[in-house]
């Protein structure tokens, strides 16, 4: 829930900063543009100034010719000079050989027929110099007549430049328009597709965290009964093992120590989810991955409810598929906690009959499911009844019952169906996607397997344990109990495979993993702890582990991870 709320917080953060980026880049535009438009207009208005001062120019030019005296034709020469250079200006070409200043009509005006304004400028610049060096009547009445027949051509030059001004302005209106309705829609889109959409997913995690507070407020109600419930739930496993530890001892048939250990392995699922009891929210469970038999954690999960059946006189029929016989990766000790689950509110409800469980493994567009079917011949249920059972007594059990039910198999990518039999009687169906190992180590490969073994454990119940499950794998399995201890036989001697646990005094196993990757990059270092935090195991990958399992171990999972680590990085060093 933290990670999706900082998720949606980054999320409105990102939209918001987008938006108002969005309305800086218009506004950044439109006062690039604005001010090149104004820049436009300026520059419009020094042209037009600079064509209306060529009429003024031009009779000034012919009143100075008039008159003959020296201060006269100095002013004679500057108004030239300055007609001339108004002029240059006014016809100046770019580097594309294109006037600058003069649109079409101008163009024309300048150098096309029958006004030619560019020639008439040129010839009444050529006339007025002849003045400046020799002034005779002639000469004067010819630059008189030239000026009363330039000044209206300059008068409609001075018309269509402030026409051509008047264009762009008219453009410049144009364009304010478009960014005051462009700045309009793109607030629309905003609102529509930005601001909208952060406003409905605010209101959905609003919603999300009151349903959060509410399942919190459940947690809090279920705990106040699961010190009272537990040892209750507990007696289950506990009283097959002893059942069964009883038929032992009276038959010494050796089938009866295999339903203990099933027992046994049932209490272990009874435990975990005890340590799970916190992870009430889908987004906090933290799905793991275990090398199992899918047979064994069906019949392990299901075995020790053959008494308790058997004691309110219930026929506990279970039929498992061939197809189960499979080694495959999956959280086996949730997946065993929803089947007991399921088996153990079927046997709550039904006080005379029959419990029926059936499974098999099925593939649905290419993806294998594990489908659990547990019928009963119980009173039934109707749907508004299992929505309040969900919060009933009967389907509390250590957890949440029923809601962890549901929440966990959503959580498993799986499904859990209920619907009524006929003519009484329940049906629950729960499918579960696995993965089928398909990397199995052959029993031949596992057999050739002599290895030189590390274990690295501070208990030393644990570590006899596990070196009787070895024994069929190992050439040599030496025990130290913390890291420390490691490294010092590991620099001593050459070994095959490193079992390392982390929770060790001297030296934990994480440390004693990054100094020994050191020591040698290539030794299989598998991890073995109880330890399921998922923030633990990255950081010990990270030092250098190379696979992890889970305590308690099953001799033929650990055999099968053992020898399969060893067959991928290489020989033994011990062969």
């Amino acid at each position: 829930m933290k990670n999706k709320n900082m998720s949606l917080i980054s999320k409105v953060k990102n939209r918001y900063i987008g938006a108002l980026l969005a309305m800086a880049i218009l506004l950044s535009m439109a006062m690039g543009v604005m001010q090149y438009l104004l820049y436009q207009q300026s520059l419009d208005a020094h042209v037009i100034n600079i064509a209306g001062m060529q009429r003024m120019l031009s009779q000034r030019i012919a009143l100075y010719s008039a008159q003959d005296n020296q201060r006269d034709s100095e002013a004679l020469r500057q108004a030239i000079d300055k007609f001339e250079s108004n002029h240059e200006f006014l016809t100046k070409t770019g580097s594309s050989g294109e006037a600058i200043y003069l649109n079409e009509a101008l163009a024309a005006l300048y150098y096309q027929g029958p006004v030619q304004l560019d020639l008439q400028s040129n010839t009444f610049v050529t006339l007025s110099r002849s003045q400046l060096q020799q002034s005779t009547p002639q000469l004067m009445e010819q630059i008189f007549t030239a000026s009363q027949h330039i000044l209206p051509n300059l008068n409609d030059a001075v018309s269509l430049f402030e026409q051509h001004a008047r264009s762009k302005t008219e453009m410049v209106r144009k364009i304010e328009l478009l960014i005051w309705l462009l700045g309009l829609l793109l607030l629309f889109i905003e609102a529509k597709l930005v601001f909208r959409p952060m406003a409905r997913e605010i209101a959905e995690a609003l919603d999300k965290l009151e349903a959060a507070r509410k399942l919190a407020d459940d947690a809090l109600h279920s705990k106040s009964r699961f010190l009272a419930r537990v040892s209750h739930e507990l007696r289950t496993p506990l009283q097959a093992i002893q059942g069964y530890l009883d038929e032992y001892l009276r038959s010494k048939d050796t089938q009866q120590l295999q339903h203990v250990k099933s027992a046994a392995n049932q209490l272990d699922v009874l435990l975990y989810s005890v340590q799970d009891f916190n992870n009430l929210s889908e987004q906090e469970v933290v799905i793991e991955r275990h090398q199992v038999a899918l047979r064994e954690v069906i019949k392990s999960a299901c075995i020790a409810f053959q008494l308790t059946a058997h004691k309110k006189s219930l026929a506990f029929n279970l039929a498992l598929s061939n197809e189960l016989d499979v080694a495959c990766y999956c959280d086996c000790k949730r997946v065993g906690w929803l089947i007991s689950e399921l088996v153990n509110n079927a046997i709550k409800f039904t006080e005379r009959g029959s419990i029926q469980v059936f499974a098999d493994l099925v593939v649905d567009e290419d993806t294998p499911y594990l489908e659990f079917v547990v019928e009963d011949t119980g009173p039934g249920f109707d749907y508004q009844q299992l929505r309040e059972a969900v919060h009933s007594e009967h389907f509390q059990g250590t957890q949440l019952g029923l809601k962890r039910c549901q929440l966990l198999t959503s959580a498993l990518g799986g499904r859990l169906d209920f619907s009524a039999r006929e003519p009484i009687g329940t049906r629950a169906i729960l499918r579960v996607p696995i993965e089928i190992d398909n990397q199995q180590v052959p029993a031949h490969t596992m057999e050739q397997v002599s290895a030189r073994i590390l274990l690295v454990e501070d208990n030393l119940l644990n570590a006899r344990v596990i070196e009787k499950m070895l024994q069929p794998i190992a050439k040599l399995v030496t025990h130290v109990e913390h890291g420390e201890g490691a490294l010092e036989v590991y620099e001593v001697g050459k070994f095959d495979i490193v079992l390392m646990d982390l929770n060790m005094p001297v030296m934990d196993g994480f440390e004693a993993t990054e100094r020994l990757r050191k020591l040698d990059p290539a030794v299989p270092i598998l991890v073995v702890t109880a330890n399921t935090n998922a923030e633990d195991l990255d950081k010990v990958y990270a030092l250098g582990a190379t696979a992890h399992l889970y305590k308690p171990l099953q001799p033929d999972v650990l055999h099968s991870k053992v020898a399969l680590l060893l067959n991928k990085c290489g020989d033994l060093v011990s062969s």
